[in-house]
C-alpha cells in the first residue's frame, strides 16, 4: 500500500525546489547551463510521484500547480 500522505508531502517539497530553481535560472539566466538539468530532474520527479498519486485518487488544477494539502 502506498503511503500517500508522504508522497503528497514528497511531492510538495518537490514543486517547492522545482519553481524556487525555475525562479532562480530567470533571476540569473547566466547560471542557465549550470543548473538547468537540477531543474528539470525536480520536474521528472514531480511527473513521477503526480502518476503515483492519480493512480490512487483524482486531483485537481489547483493540486497540481500548488501542491496538497496535508491537514
Amino acid at each position: 500500500m502506498v503511503d500517500l500522505k508522504q508522497i503528497k508531502w514528497e511531492y510538495n517539497n518537490t514543486l517547492t525546489r522545482y519553481y524556487n530553481g525555475c525562479n532562480y535560472l530567470i533571476d540569473n539566466p547566466d547560471k542557465f547551463d549550470k543548473y538547468i538539468d537540477k531543474v528539470m530532474e525536480f520536474k521528472s520527479k514531480i511527473d513521477e510521484l503526480l502518476e503515483i498519486i492519480m493512480k490512487e485518487q483524482e486531483i485537481t488544477e489547483n493540486e497540481i500547480l500548488g501542491g496538497f494539502s496535508l491537514c
